[in-house]
């Protein structure tokens, strides 16, 4: 292939970076840092959390609120998220992919499906878990909080950082 720009070919799928870490604990700081840090690589960032704003915002027609959030959309937004991993792949030297992703198995999911459509190399970005006192300062200073109850249910799930490697590299 000639021409330079990423595409989905196999040889030339993006890095694929998972990000790993609770709500609040500055994966989406650390991601937009990454690429202000690194101007002449094309890195994109896609967020799950960004994509159910756009999808609340344009079907309930108002600003976005967790509490307003109406669970039966995930299935739309697993859609959306599939299709923008593919479109980004094409335009990407670097994917991250910034969420939580505190779930092994579905990591496990994710990676065994992008390995499909061609991603060979993986990485993630751990966040070790912080004290409830500090995630919650952090997350009151959020456009979108998720509140206490979200972030103690995190810090419940977070593993060791080594289980989530196993994830991305044994599947």
């Amino acid at each position: 292939m000639s021409d330079s720009s990423p595409s989905t070919d196999q040889q030339d799928f993006p890095l694929i970076i998972f990000t790993v870490g609770t709500a609040a604990s500055g994966k989406s700081s650390w991601a937009e840092a990454m690429r202000a840090r690194h101007p002449s690589l094309r890195i994109c960032i896609l967020e799950r959390d960004m994509i159910r704003v756009e999808l609340f915002e344009a079907e309930a027609d108002k600003p976005f609120s967790w509490t307003d959030w109406n669970q039966a959309w995930e299935n739309k937004v697993q859609w959306l998220w599939e299709q923008r991993v593919q479109e980004l792949a094409k335009q990407c030297h670097a994917l991250i992919l910034a969420d939580t992703h505190l779930d092994t198995g579905e990591l496990r999911k994710k990676a065994t499906w992008l390995r499909e459509l061609g991603a060979r190399e993986f990485t993630l970005q751990y966040f070790p878990a912080l004290p409830l006192t500090d995630l919650l300062r952090r997350d009151q200073g959020r456009s979108h909080p998720v509140g206490g109850e979200a972030l103690r249910e995190h810090l419940k799930k977070i593993g060791a950082e080594e289980q989530y490697w196993a994830a991305i590299e044994g599947v």
